[in-house]
C-alpha cells in the first residue's frame, strides 16, 4: 500500500520513523551495560531533571532548545542530534535501495545494530561481544534471504571466504601490533560484515575503511576547531587519549570507519578497482 504513494511522501514517513528509532537508540547507547532499564524516563544528564514531552521530539527539540537543557542550561551532547539524523538518513537510503522486500527489513535492523556499535565504540573504545553476535545472526539471515531458492555451494564459499579475509586481515594487524594499531573487537566485527559482502567485495570494504579513516583523521588534524569539538564531546580518555590535543599518535576507535566502509559497499555496491580505473 505504501508503495502506491509518491516517493517523496514515502521517504518523509521513513525519515520520521528513522528519527524515532534514532531517539530510542540514544537511550540504548547511554544505558547499555549500565544495568539501567530502557523504560525509565529521559532526563538531563547534568541536573537530572525529567524531560517534558515537548523536549522529546527528535531533532526539533534539540534545535528549539539551542542544544541546551531547559532547566539548567547545560549543553546537550551533539551526539543525540547526530544519531537521530544519521539513523533517519540511513533508513531513507535503505528504503530507496531495497523497497519493499525482506532484505529491507533486514537492512533496517542492521542499521540499528551498527549505529549502536559505532557510537558505543566512539565513547568506550570497545565493541561488545553481544552486538557482534547479533550482527553475526543478521549476517546468516542475510545470506538466507539473499539466496533463498538459489542457494549454491559456490555462493556460500565466497561469502565464507569474505568473512575469513576480513577477520584475518584485521586480526593480523591486531596480532602484529599487539593491539596498538587496531582492537580485536574490530576483527570480530569484520567477520560477519565480510561474510555479508563476500568475495571480492570484502577487498573494497577493507580498502575503504582505511581511506575513510585517513580522510577523517587528517581532517581533524588539519582543522583545530574539530579537535576542540571532539574534546568537548568526549571524555579525555575515550576518543583522544591526550587530555590536551589530538595528534597523529592519538588513539582513535576504528569501528566507525569499518561500519562506514561496509555501508558504502553494501548500499552502493562500489568496487575499488573500478573506482581507481576512472583516475588512470
Amino acid at each position: 500500500m505504501l508503495s502506491l504513494l509518491p516517493l517523496w511522501y514515502q521517504c518523509t514517513l521513513v525519515f520520521v520513523f528513522g528519527l524515532i528509532i534514532g531517539s530510542f537508540l540514544n537511550v540504548v547507547i547511554y544505558r547499555y551495560h549500565t544495568g539501567r532499564s530502557l523504560s525509565g524516563h529521559s532526563h538531563c544528564l547534568s541536573c537530572g531533571e525529567k524531560l517534558r514531552w515537548y523536549e522529546l521530539f527528535p531533532l526539533i527539540s534539540y534545535v528549539c532548545l539551542f542544544g541546551r537543557c531547559r532547566t539548567c542550561g547545560c549543553k546537550i551532547p551533539m551526539r543525540y542530534f547526530l544519531v537521530e539524523l544519521s539513523t533517519a538518513l540511513l533508513f531513507v537510503l535503505m528504503w530507496t535501495q531495497f523497497t519493499p522486500s525482506l532484505l529491507l527489513l533486514f537492512s533496517l535492523a542492521l542499521v540499528v545494530v551498527l549505529m549502536v556499535i559505532t557510537v558505543y565504540d566512539m565513547y568506550h573504545m570497545v565493541i561488545p561481544n553481544q552486538l557482534v553476535l547479533i550482527t553475526s545472526v543478521l549476517a546468516v539471515l542475510y545470506f538466507g534471504v539473499q539466496y533463498y531458492g538459489v542457494w549454491s555451494l559456490t555462493a556460500l564459499t565466497l561469502h565464507v571466504l569474505g568473512g575469513l579475509c576480513g577477520f584475518l586481515f584485521y586480526g593480523g594487524l591486531w596480532l602484529v601490533s599487539k593491539g596498538r594499531w587496531i582492537g580485536l573487537g574490530d576483527a570480530k566485527l569484520a567477520l560477519p560484515l565480510g561474510f555479508m559482502l563476500g568475495m571480492p567485495a570484502v577487498f573494497t570494504f577493507i580498502v575503504f575503511s582505511f581511506w575513510i579513516g585517513a580522510v577523517i583523521s587528517l581532517s581533524v588534524l588539519a582543522f583545530p576547531y574539530v579537535t576542540r569539538a571532539l574534546r568537548r564531546t568526549y571524555t579525555k580518555q575515550v576518543v583522544v587519549n591526550s587530555p590536551r590535543y589530538f595528534t597523529i599518535k592519538s588513539e582513535v576507535p576504528f569501528a566507525p570507519f569499518i561500519v562506514a566502509a561496509f555501508l558504502v559497499v553494501y548500499i552502493f555496491n562500489v568496487d575499488v578497482i573500478s573506482l581507481m580505473s576512472w583516475f588512470v
